[in-house]
């Protein structure tokens, strides 16, 4: 009997997220979360932070392929929710 799942063998793993830290406050996350949970996948929002001079970085983690489209709707959030800086994590 042969292995139907054979060729799957020979698939590569998808990209790993990449990791975006946003600076915003407690009730903006919540904006941007539900903003990137109208999307198919684009971005996971954490509750995870990490203080910097005491601003805030959310933790978000971003499909390989959404990074532009991610940039692009934080700065559109941006006009209505407190967005500041964004970094990628090395």
């Amino acid at each position: 009997m042969t292995n139907r799942f054979a060729s799957l063998w020979a698939l590569t793993p998808p990209p790993d997220a990449a990791v975006l830290w946003v600076e915003t406050t407690d009730q903006a996350l919540h904006f941007i979360d539900g903003l990137f949970m109208t999307t198919d996948g684009l971005a996971n929002v954490r509750r995870e932070y990490r203080e910097d001079n005491g601003r805030k970085f959310y933790k978000l983690y971003v499909s390989p392929q959404g990074k532009d489209d991610v940039i692009s709707l934080l700065k559109h959030a941006a006009k209505f929710a407190p967005v500041g800086e964004l970094r990628w994590d090395q």
